[in-house]
């Protein structure tokens, strides 16, 4: 199955993630920070956090962005086998699931 990138927070929350959005302020210096979350459940073993985080020290909407930008090369090393493999790569096996059964992308 193909994976393809998710291009808008709004895709973001239909695919069941959760939007954190924050500042930090550090010796004068404002960053905001975004975060993309949810839970899944691996083959075998516990759920754990996957997601994608963004800061930016100009504005919430950059942050936004790089959040965006990370949540997809998370999706795509998860679903496609590589970090910064092109969207359209085929889904690949859990390394950890001896019965090599492949993942369930969360939305395509």
């Amino acid at each position: 199955m193909p994976v393809t990138d998710l291009t808008a927070g709004a895709q973001v929350t239909s695919a069941g993630y959760v939007t954190t959005q924050y500042q930090v302020v550090s010796q004068n210096q404002r960053t905001y920070v975004t975060k993309y979350t949810k839970y899944i459940r691996p083959n075998r073993g516990q759920p754990v956090e996957f997601g994608g985080l963004g800061a930016s020290t100009v504005d919430q909407a950059t942050a936004d962005a790089n959040a965006l930008i990370s949540l997809n090369a998370v999706r795509r090393h998860r679903y496609g086998g590589a970090p910064g493999q092109p969207s359209g790569a085929t889904v690949t096996w859990d390394q950890q699931d001896v019965s090599q059964t492949p993942f369930t992308v969360d939305v395509n």
